[in-house]
């Protein structure tokens, strides 16, 4: 914890990082969005911690950065694990989705209820934990 009160600055890699994984959850919940309108009956609805898996990979992220130190050839690799995770999750959310037949929400879209979260299947999906 950083007691100082100076604040620290950010890498440049990291917020990289964190920007192009914030564009792949855009584009999965634009992906997921013609589901809702196509659908003739009630839909199936289900949830994914999207921000859980996303935190995930932030993690692996950093501490692929922290165990390169600044190699440059880790930062450039760092970076396009990180772009070629947020296609990944793009894939795989679409493809949960179409093998559940179900719409998927974020979990933080849900007031109330309880609906499936399939969670763990997109981790596994992904090669995660």
């Amino acid at each position: 914890m950083n007691t100082s009160g100076r604040v620290a600055p950010i890498n440049p890699w990291i917020a990289a990082s964190v920007c192009a994984t914030a564009a792949a959850l855009v584009a999965v919940a634009l992906a997921l969005a013609p589901p809702l309108h196509n659908r003739s009956g009630p839909a199936r609805i289900a949830v994914i911690d999207l921000a859980a898996v996303v935190r995930a990979n932030q993690q692996q992220t950093v501490a692929l950065l922290a165990d390169q130190g600044t190699n440059p050839a880790a930062r450039t690799s760092a970076l396009a694990r990180t772009r070629d995770f947020g296609q990944q999750l793009d894939r795989e959310v679409r493809a949960l989705s179409a093998e559940c037949d179900c719409v998927l929400l974020m979990r933080e879209a849900v007031v109330a209820g309880e609906l499936e979260d399939l969670t763990p299947a997109l981790m596994t999906r992904l090669g995660r934990k």
